[in-house]
């Protein structure tokens, strides 16, 4: 059985997809896959000026319209006249998007900007973000709904579905490649092909990529571990060491190099563009990195990745999207961060040893790698991740050594399941333990399945009170104070699953999906909103009551 799917058939898709060159690269799969399921549909990109660039390179696309973003924000900073320009410009863009027909459309940007500049544009089916006649940002699809739910940082760590996946689902595209999709340029690879002879590397083991900047200081593995991981990849692996990287990095990278002090070391940093980035990762046998753009340019172009997942980055929401990467993701009660905030204390950085690292390294460079021991990866500090896709097409992550210091491995597993079930319609199987109880509850446990209790009991609860509003709506002789009395009731209840979804934290997701489809509930007509808000209580119920099954069939 396949995808449950919406707005499967599409002839001329706009993609929104704003401002990053990452989220351009990880569109590219769903890209793909609408025109493997739609073989003469034309997909037209609206990206903002800058990452513009970018689209060149990246196959299956049309056409791209580049937005100039920050032309607009300078007129409107400038003052009435500019106020007038940004106007003028952006109705010039919307008429334009608007005269092209577009039958489909996917905002991948979740911001107000982008959903109301789509309402502008009137395409009638979507996915992800829109707005209202009345300029509110409504989410469309259940997957962007996911999305807005995962993202929120209460709920990261419940999350096992890729990012790449949930906007890919959004489009309602089930087809794709599996990996991330770039195009290697012959004349960036000869350009690169002459940064290595440049290089005049003595030694003649791997050529490793080594991507030590990073977008945020606190993920920003320290300059002295980076010395010490090349030394020991250059004098005991008989490596040659490249360093990527852009202009801004080289205060980053300027000082690896020269502590390590060594002709098998080569700076590249500031030197190459993207298509010629892509080229020389192409070259590469491996590219050490955080989570970062150039970990998704090296995917692209079928370069395996060593990636750590520092501070706030998460695999499991980001991690490399194609088959047989590693992820090394830190264990710690702090981890993921919250990105927004800054880390006096990451520890999470000495949980990975540079020696440990390369030898991880050097393993992935010889095989593709399934199996490692705990006493080599200490499953105390460090989790090791090897990427794969699932017999459903969803990227994945497998655990490499023990994960019994993973506090919500099954929570995570069990939600998974849920979603896959729920939202993509597929024919998860639940087997007979679902139904027995757990033998010995540990403390987060008894915690979750006291919460599951409460949000059971009030989802029901909600059912009934629709039931009865439904019911006063219908007869014309029922009192005002009745339909008041219910509809205060209502209001209370939604408050309470809120706050019992902050007080249990894994049941913040099932609450949070809850309260997003109550927020993008449509229409004025009263029994129809009834209608929807008993299907959103009824929802809640069979969610929480899956979520339970699959938990107790997690070994």
């Amino acid at each position: 059985m396949g995808m449950r799917r919406k707005y499967i058939k599409k002839n001329n898709v706009l993609m929104v997809n704003i401002t990053r060159l990452g989220d351009m690269l990880q569109a590219t799969p769903t890209i793909a896959g609408i025109k493997m399921e739609n073989p003469d549909c034309k997909v037209t990109v609206l990206v903002e000026k800058q990452f513009s660039a970018i689209c060149d390179w990246l196959p299956h696309i049309d056409d791209v319209v580049a937005l100039d973003l920050g032309m607009t924000v300078r007129s409107l900073a400038s003052g009435s006249e500019g106020i007038i320009d940004a106007y003028t410009y952006v109705g010039e863009v919307v008429e334009d998007l608007k005269s092209r027909g577009f039958d489909y459309c996917l905002n991948m940007s979740s911001s107000a900007y982008t959903a109301l500049l789509l309402s502008l544009i009137g395409v009638k089916r979507h996915g992800g973000w829109t707005a209202d006649e009345e300029g509110y940002r409504v989410i469309e699809s259940d997957w962007a709904k996911l999305f807005a739910t995962s993202v929120f940082h209460q709920n990261r760590q419940f999350n096992s579905i890729n990012l790449v996946d949930v906007f890919r689902c959004s489009s309602d595209t089930e087809q794709h490649p599996k990996k991330l999709l770039i195009n290697i340029d012959p004349d960036a690879t000869k350009y690169c092909e002459g940064l290595v002879r440049e290089a005049g590397f003595t030694n003649t083991g791997p050529l490793i990529a080594v991507q030590a900047g990073a977008s945020q200081g606190k993920r920003q593995w320290a300059t002295e571990r980076f010395v010490k991981l090349v030394r020991i990849l250059i004098d005991r692996y008989q490596a040659r060491v490249i360093l990527t990287g852009t202009k801004k990095e080289m205060r980053i990278i300027e000082p690896i190099a020269s502590g390590v002090n060594s002709p098998n070391v080569f700076v590249a940093a500031g030197r190459t563009n993207i298509p010629q980035l892509a080229a020389l990762l192409k070259m590469s046998a491996v590219l050490v990195t955080g989570d970062t753009g150039p970990m998704h340019i090296a995917v692209a172009a079928g370069t395996p990745v060593v990636s750590m997942f520092l501070a706030s980055a998460y695999g499991f929401e980001t991690g490399p999207y194609s088959e047989g990467n590693l992820v090394l993701q830190p264990v710690l009660s702090c981890a993921p961060c919250n990105p927004n905030k800054p880390c006096s204390r990451p520890d999470c950085h000495d949980q990975i040893d540079p020696e440990f690292l390369a030898e991880l390294v050097m393993k992935r460079v010889e095989k593709d790698i399934r199996e490692l021991s705990d006493d080599f990866a200490d499953p105390a500090k460090i989790i090791v991740y090897r990427s794969c896709f699932d017999q459903y097409g969803f990227c994945n992550f497998e655990a490499l050594n023990s994960q019994r210091f993973d506090r919500w491995r099954k929570v995570r597993n069990a939600y998974r399941k849920v979603w896959l079930k729920d939202l993509a319609g597929y024919e998860v199987p639940m087997s007979e333990a679902a139904d027995s109880p757990l033998e010995v509850l540990s403390d987060d446990e008894k915690l979750m399945f006291e919460g599951l209790d409460q949000v059971l009991a009030q989802a029901q609860e909600g059912i009934k009170l629709i039931q009865n509003l439904t019911q006063l709506v219908g007869d014309p002789y029922s009192s005002t104070t009745a339909l008041r009395d219910v509809n205060k009731r209502l209001s209370e209840l939604d408050r309470e699953i809120e706050q019992t979804g902050f007080h249990y934290a894994p049941l913040n997701p099932v609450t949070r999906m809850f309260l997003f489809a109550k927020e993008n509930i449509v229409g004025t007509e009263a029994l129809s909103l009834a209608s929807q808000m008993g299907g959103n209580y009824q929802r809640l119920e069979e969610r929480c009551k899956m979520l339970a099954g699959y938990y107790r069939m997690i070994s």
